[in-house]
């Protein structure tokens, strides 16, 4: 039917959960140090490191533009995918631990368009293994199940803002685009996903609030809570005092006037 939701995509880093400064930077930290590397990303470095998709792209140029850190021989690939390697067994341990909880909402809508048989999706340049324990810890390992699949990591030529990992998704499973609404928090997420065709509901994050999401079908603080509604900041008109955003609500995207 045509105003019917086929499938919701989520980006995972910043989207799921508020991941990056306190957690994805923190291990990457840490796998500098085992290294005996002598390197600290601070917030504030991080915020320009974020803006580029994938974990190994921040290490490579933040080593190209700080060549000092590392001797030349030492500056490979094998040392790129070995700290990677480093890092996202720390960023596990973090997930594990219970201190990067979902952002508002998320479990609640993930559950319903289960309910729904709405078909979903995580599309992400972070590594499967933190994308699975993250929705494994923090909302439950059945969740894991609820997901048509995870495309993660390095399984598409080019990242975001690419729409390689989208257009995968849309090839792999036959989606309609304009049955589909992307959830990002990002530019580049919001530009792949735009550049499939899709429609993008875009929650702003910690590093990502001040950019331009003027493309997007419909922006909000977050999806709310009972105790953190959600902002309304360009939504469809019949979401009007709406607090929480649900499944069924994403329906007012696909069936806005073309």
């Amino acid at each position: 039917m045509s105003g019917t939701l086929q499938a919701i995509l989520f980006d995972c880093d910043g989207v799921l959960a508020e991941t990056e400064r306190d957690g994805h930077r923190i291990a990457y930290n840490k796998a500098f140090e085992a290294k005996g590397l002598d390197i600290r990303w601070d917030a504030l470095i991080y915020s320009d490191l974020v803006r580029i998709s994938g974990g190994k792209e921040r290490m490579r140029h933040y080593f190209e533009q700080n060549s000092g850190h590392l001797a030349e021989d030492h500056f490979n690939e094998a040392l790129i995918q070995e700290l990677y390697q480093i890092k996202t067994e720390y960023f596990k341990d973090i997930l594990r631990r219970g201190i990067l909880p979902c952002r508002e909402g998320i479990s609640r809508i993930i559950a319903q368009a289960h309910s729904d048989s709405t078909l979903l999706f995580v599309c992400s340049t972070s590594h499967k293994e933190s994308v699975e324990t993250l929705i494994a810890s923090n909302m439950g390992q059945e969740y894991l199940g609820y997901f048509t699949d995870l495309l993660c990591g390095d399984i598409v030529p080019h990242k975001k803002p690419a729409a390689d990992i989208y257009l995968l998704a849309k090839e792999k499973y036959g989606l309609n685009p304009k049955k589909c609404v992307v959830i990002e928090d990002s530019r580049n997420g919001l530009l792949a996903a735009k550049g499939a065709g899709m429609n993008c509901l875009v929650t702003p994050s910690f590093y990502t609030q001040n950019e331009d999401f003027s493309e997007a079908d419909a922006i909000i603080s977050t999806l709310g809570d009972d105790t953190t509604p959600a902002k309304l900041i360009r939504v469809p008109t019949a979401w009007k005092n709406i607090s929480r955003i649900g499944a069924k609500d994403l329906n007012r995207i696909i069936s806005k006037p073309t």
